[in-house]
Protein backbone atom coordinates (compact mmCIF):
# COMPACT_ATOMS: atom_id res chain seq x y z
CA UNK A 1 0.00 0.00 0.00
CA UNK A 2 1.50 3.42 -0.85
CA UNK A 3 1.59 6.56 1.86
CA UNK A 4 2.09 9.73 1.85
CA UNK A 5 4.86 11.43 4.83
CA UNK A 6 3.79 15.11 5.54
CA UNK A 7 7.37 16.09 6.64
CA UNK A 8 7.38 19.55 9.25
CA UNK A 9 10.55 21.03 10.08
CA UNK A 10 11.94 23.89 12.23
CA UNK A 11 15.37 24.49 13.44
CA UNK A 12 15.46 27.57 15.57
CA UNK A 13 19.34 28.86 17.84
CA UNK A 14 17.45 29.24 21.24
CA UNK A 15 17.53 31.64 23.48
CA UNK A 16 20.88 31.20 25.10
CA UNK A 17 23.58 30.28 22.14
CA UNK A 18 25.00 32.82 20.05
CA UNK A 19 24.63 30.84 16.90
CA UNK A 20 22.66 27.71 15.46
CA UNK A 21 25.34 24.89 14.54
CA UNK A 22 21.90 22.41 14.21
CA UNK A 23 21.13 21.58 10.83
CA UNK A 24 18.22 19.51 9.23
CA UNK A 25 18.08 17.87 5.69
CA UNK A 26 14.99 16.94 3.87
CA UNK A 27 13.52 16.31 0.76
CA UNK A 28 17.40 17.68 -0.53
CA UNK A 29 16.93 20.55 1.58
CA UNK A 30 18.98 22.08 4.66
CA UNK A 31 16.93 23.92 6.97
CA UNK A 32 19.37 26.01 9.74
CA UNK A 33 17.20 29.04 11.21
CA UNK A 34 14.03 28.80 9.47
CA UNK A 35 11.38 25.92 8.22
CA UNK A 36 10.19 23.53 5.76
CA UNK A 37 6.51 21.95 5.34
CA UNK A 38 6.11 19.52 2.34
CA UNK A 39 3.72 15.92 1.88
CA UNK A 40 5.45 13.61 -0.66
CA UNK A 41 4.24 10.05 -1.90
CA UNK A 42 6.05 6.69 -0.67
CA UNK A 43 6.83 3.73 -2.47
CA UNK A 44 9.18 1.14 -3.90
CA UNK A 45 10.70 4.26 -5.84
CA UNK A 46 11.17 6.54 -3.03
CA UNK A 47 14.73 7.58 -1.83
CA UNK A 48 14.51 10.18 0.95
CA UNK A 49 17.03 11.97 3.59
CA UNK A 50 15.43 12.96 6.58
CA UNK A 51 18.20 13.59 9.02
CA UNK A 52 19.18 16.01 12.04
CA UNK A 53 22.90 17.01 12.89
CA UNK A 54 23.65 18.94 15.97
CA UNK A 55 26.79 20.41 15.75
CA UNK A 56 30.06 20.11 18.51
CA UNK A 57 32.81 22.01 18.88
CA UNK A 58 32.01 25.91 18.96
CA UNK A 59 29.98 27.99 17.11
CA UNK A 60 31.89 28.11 13.24
CA UNK A 61 32.98 24.89 13.93
CA UNK A 62 29.94 22.86 14.56
CA UNK A 63 28.09 24.77 12.15
CA UNK A 64 30.68 23.88 9.92
CA UNK A 65 30.39 20.24 10.89
CA UNK A 66 26.68 19.99 9.88
CA UNK A 67 26.71 22.06 6.95
CA UNK A 68 29.22 19.16 5.66
CA UNK A 69 27.74 15.93 6.94
CA UNK A 70 24.13 16.73 5.70
CA UNK A 71 25.36 18.07 2.16
CA UNK A 72 27.74 14.84 2.55
CA UNK A 73 24.59 12.72 3.10
CA UNK A 74 22.41 14.38 0.36
CA UNK A 75 24.75 14.02 -2.34
CA UNK A 76 25.60 9.95 -1.46
CA UNK A 77 21.65 9.40 -1.18
CA UNK A 78 20.82 11.24 -4.33
CA UNK A 79 23.64 8.98 -6.34
CA UNK A 80 22.00 5.70 -4.71
CA UNK A 81 20.83 3.83 -7.85
CA UNK A 82 17.45 1.71 -7.03
CA UNK A 83 17.39 -2.07 -6.68
CA UNK A 84 19.63 -2.67 -3.55
CA UNK A 85 19.12 -5.31 -1.11
CA UNK A 86 18.71 -4.29 2.59
CA UNK A 87 22.43 -5.48 3.02
CA UNK A 88 23.70 -3.72 0.23
CA UNK A 89 22.73 -0.44 0.95
CA UNK A 90 23.78 -0.94 4.88
CA UNK A 91 26.99 -1.48 3.54
CA UNK A 92 26.99 1.67 1.24
CA UNK A 93 25.87 3.69 4.30
CA UNK A 94 28.76 2.44 6.39
CA UNK A 95 31.13 3.15 3.78
CA UNK A 96 29.50 6.94 3.46
CA UNK A 97 29.53 7.18 6.98
CA UNK A 98 33.19 6.13 7.00
CA UNK A 99 34.32 8.67 4.72
CA UNK A 100 32.44 11.61 6.06
CA UNK A 101 33.90 11.01 9.30
CA UNK A 102 37.13 11.14 8.07
CA UNK A 103 36.46 14.21 6.01
CA UNK A 104 35.75 15.76 9.32
CA UNK A 105 38.51 14.50 11.48
CA UNK A 106 40.33 16.31 8.67
CA UNK A 107 39.15 19.73 8.40
CA UNK A 108 38.97 19.77 12.05
CA UNK A 109 42.44 19.58 12.80
CA UNK A 110 41.91 18.41 16.33
CA UNK A 111 39.92 21.07 17.10
CA UNK A 112 37.15 19.29 18.31
CA UNK A 113 34.64 19.60 15.76
CA UNK A 114 31.82 17.35 14.81
CA UNK A 115 28.20 16.91 15.15
CA UNK A 116 25.07 13.94 15.78
CA UNK A 117 23.43 12.69 13.09
CA UNK A 118 20.35 10.90 13.29
CA UNK A 119 17.34 10.34 11.18
CA UNK A 120 16.04 8.14 8.53
CA UNK A 121 17.40 6.84 5.00
CA UNK A 122 13.90 5.80 3.31
CA UNK A 123 15.04 3.87 0.06
CA UNK A 124 12.84 1.74 -1.99
CA UNK A 125 10.00 2.47 0.16
CA UNK A 126 11.41 1.39 3.69
CA UNK A 127 12.78 3.66 6.25
CA UNK A 128 16.11 2.62 7.59
CA UNK A 129 16.74 4.65 10.66
CA UNK A 130 20.45 5.82 11.92
CA UNK A 131 22.02 7.28 14.61
CA UNK A 132 25.43 8.52 15.92
CA UNK A 133 25.30 11.19 18.65
CA UNK A 134 22.55 11.67 21.46
CA UNK A 135 20.19 13.32 18.96
CA UNK A 136 16.68 11.20 18.73
CA UNK A 137 14.06 9.79 17.08
CA UNK A 138 10.74 9.06 18.51
CA UNK A 139 7.98 7.05 17.47
CA UNK A 140 3.91 7.98 18.36
CA UNK A 141 2.27 4.44 16.94
CA UNK A 142 -1.03 3.52 18.72
CA UNK A 143 -0.54 5.93 21.54
CA UNK A 144 2.98 5.11 22.86
CA UNK A 145 5.47 7.34 22.41
CA UNK A 146 9.15 5.20 22.31
CA UNK A 147 12.56 6.38 21.35
CA UNK A 148 13.92 4.17 18.84
CA UNK A 149 17.65 5.22 19.29
CA UNK A 150 20.05 4.69 21.51
CA UNK A 151 21.87 7.99 22.95
CA UNK A 152 25.37 7.22 22.75
CA UNK A 153 25.97 9.53 25.40
CA UNK A 154 28.00 8.56 28.93
CA UNK A 155 25.26 8.99 30.89
CA UNK A 156 23.52 6.44 29.00
CA UNK A 157 26.23 4.18 28.74
CA UNK A 158 27.27 4.14 32.84
CA UNK A 159 23.69 4.18 33.62
CA UNK A 160 24.49 7.63 35.97
CA UNK A 161 22.18 9.85 35.74
CA UNK A 162 24.91 12.90 37.60
CA UNK A 163 26.97 12.14 34.32
CA UNK A 164 26.30 15.62 32.29
CA UNK A 165 23.74 14.76 29.56
CA UNK A 166 26.02 16.33 26.52
CA UNK A 167 28.84 13.89 27.27
CA UNK A 168 28.69 11.76 24.14
CA UNK A 169 31.57 9.43 22.95
CA UNK A 170 30.27 8.95 19.27
CA UNK A 171 29.64 11.51 17.04
CA UNK A 172 30.67 12.34 13.27
CA UNK A 173 34.56 13.48 13.78
CA UNK A 174 35.59 11.06 16.84
CA UNK A 175 38.10 8.73 15.95
CA UNK A 176 36.39 5.04 15.78
CA UNK A 177 32.60 6.29 15.44
CA UNK A 178 29.90 4.35 13.99
CA UNK A 179 26.79 4.61 12.82
CA UNK A 180 23.64 2.25 14.24
CA UNK A 181 21.19 1.46 11.02
CA UNK A 182 18.14 -0.28 12.12
CA UNK A 183 15.65 -1.08 9.41
CA UNK A 184 11.91 -0.32 10.50
CA UNK A 185 9.11 0.27 8.63
CA UNK A 186 5.94 2.79 8.74
CA UNK A 187 2.32 2.11 9.77
CA UNK A 188 -0.17 4.82 8.79
CA UNK A 189 -1.17 6.73 11.56
CA UNK A 190 2.58 6.83 12.79
CA UNK A 191 4.06 10.04 13.77
CA UNK A 192 7.68 10.71 13.69
CA UNK A 193 9.97 13.15 16.03
CA UNK A 194 13.25 13.52 14.75
CA UNK A 195 15.25 16.16 17.22
CA UNK A 196 18.37 17.35 18.44
CA UNK A 197 18.90 17.48 22.15
CA UNK A 198 17.96 20.96 22.47
CA UNK A 199 14.28 19.63 22.36
CA UNK A 200 14.05 16.54 24.81
CA UNK A 201 16.69 17.94 27.11
CA UNK A 202 14.44 21.21 28.01
CA UNK A 203 10.87 19.32 27.77
CA UNK A 204 10.91 15.87 27.91
CA UNK A 205 8.87 12.71 26.79
CA UNK A 206 5.68 13.13 28.61
CA UNK A 207 5.36 16.92 27.38
CA UNK A 208 6.30 15.84 23.35
CA UNK A 209 3.86 12.96 23.67
CA UNK A 210 1.14 15.31 24.83
CA UNK A 211 1.97 17.70 21.89
CA UNK A 212 1.74 14.83 19.57
CA UNK A 213 -1.74 14.14 20.78
CA UNK A 214 -3.19 17.18 21.07
CA UNK A 215 -4.03 16.38 17.26
CA UNK A 216 -2.67 19.80 15.63
CA UNK A 217 1.03 19.66 16.51
CA UNK A 218 3.90 20.93 14.83
CA UNK A 219 7.84 21.79 14.48
CA UNK A 220 7.24 25.46 15.53
CA UNK A 221 5.33 24.09 18.14
CA UNK A 222 7.40 21.84 19.86
CA UNK A 223 10.68 24.37 19.42
CA UNK A 224 8.17 27.00 21.02
CA UNK A 225 7.70 24.51 24.33
CA UNK A 226 11.56 24.04 24.30
CA UNK A 227 12.16 27.88 24.07
CA UNK A 228 9.52 28.19 27.11
CA UNK A 229 11.08 26.00 29.19
CA UNK A 230 14.70 27.84 28.77
CA UNK A 231 15.98 27.11 25.74
CA UNK A 232 19.26 26.67 26.31
CA UNK A 233 20.51 25.08 23.31
CA UNK A 234 19.60 25.26 19.60
CA UNK A 235 16.41 23.32 19.07
CA UNK A 236 15.97 21.68 15.66
CA UNK A 237 12.66 19.22 15.00
CA UNK A 238 11.50 17.27 11.84
CA UNK A 239 8.07 15.78 12.46
CA UNK A 240 6.65 12.89 10.04
CA UNK A 241 3.43 12.19 9.91
CA UNK A 242 2.68 8.88 7.72
CA UNK A 243 -0.69 8.23 5.92
CA UNK A 244 -2.38 6.27 3.39
CA UNK A 245 -2.37 7.73 0.33
CA UNK A 246 -5.89 7.77 0.25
Amino acid sequence: MSMTIRFDVESDTGRERPGNEDMALVMGQQIRDGGLSVTVPVDSETCIAAIVCDGMGGYEGGEVASLMVTSSFRDFAGALEPGLDAADLVMRIKGWFAKANSEVLMAAGGSGMGCTLTGFLIYGGRPYCLNCGDSRVYRLRYGHLKQLTVDHSERNRLGDMSVPSNIIYNAVGVPGAFVDIEPTKFVAGDTYVICSDGLNDMIGDAVIKEALESGACTARRLVDEANLAGGRDNITVILMQVADED
